[in-house]
């Protein structure tokens, strides 16, 4: 499993369109932000790529040459890297700039979309958020935690059809980032309460460690001898 990275971190890549402009232009965008890119053509190339390595990201075109959906072979790009490493973030490229396009996107289980032509300023925006996502101490649960409370939203959305219908693009956007923010304010809270208890972890390790350093100069038997020793077991048992 992918080690959460920081911002100082160079976050590695994987990018899949059987069309060579588009490909480069993902890439070339990418790599302005500074990020290790590769590069497929084909569903089955990318495949080959995530079984042999980790990489913190997957942006795919859908409609390409697949391994089991002929034409759609990003839905297979999605599942291998969603089976081989649940800590990838994988970014779906769809063709129109339409909030259906977007749900279709999210329901296939991509955790960000980019609609074409891809933005250098949107590219940007998709890295911090997956940063995001990947600075918890594990990102794979934290990312499942997104995509599962996510398709609940869209199974009310799903299950209202009538209240559906009725609502304008506008309004389905809005509800949709409504969305998006909610979880991502959720996972922004999880993430403070981890740094917490990182913190207290490093602050525990010192505190032993310093216990540990005065055992060794207190005289055997010395009142201090049991003290020291309750803080040193003390100390591990919570670490």
């Amino acid at each position: 499993m992918i080690a959460p990275v920081d911002m100082g971190t160079k976050i590695r890549i994987l990018v899949v369109d059987d069309e060579p402009t588009s490909r480069e232009v993902l890439r070339l965008g990418l790599e302005r932000q500074g990020c290790e890119t590769l590069t497929a053509h084909d569903a089955a190339s990318a495949i080959a790529l995530l079984s042999e390595q980790q990489f913190h990201a997957v942006v795919t075109d859908k409609n390409m040459p697949g391994t089991v959906h002929a034409t759609e072979g990003g839905l297979d790009v999605i599942k291998f890297a969603k089976e081989s490493n649940p800590a990838c973030a994988v970014v779906m490229v769809t063709d129109f700039s339409t909030v259906e396009s977007a749900i279709e996107a999210m329901r296939l289980g991509a955790f960000d979309y980019l609609a074409k032509p891809v933005r250098s300023e949107e590219i940007k925006a998709k890295l911090e958020r997956i940063l995001a996502y990947q600075q918890t101490l594990n990102p794979a649960n934290t990312i499942s935690s997104h995509n599962a409370l996510r398709a609940k939203f869209l199974k009310i959305l799903e299950d209202q059809k009538g209240v559906d219908q009725c609502l304008s693009a506008a309004t389905k956007t809005a509800l949709l980032q409504l969305a998006q923010d909610s979880i991502d304010s959720f996972i922004h809270e999880r993430r403070s309460w981890e740094n917490i208890i990182l913190e207290q972890r490093e602050a525990l390790g010192q505190i032993s460690a310093w216990a540990e350093q005065m055992q060794e100069t207190t005289p055997q038997g010395a009142a201090e001898e049991d003290l020291l020793n309750k803080i040193i077991t003390e100390s591990n048992r919570r670490l």
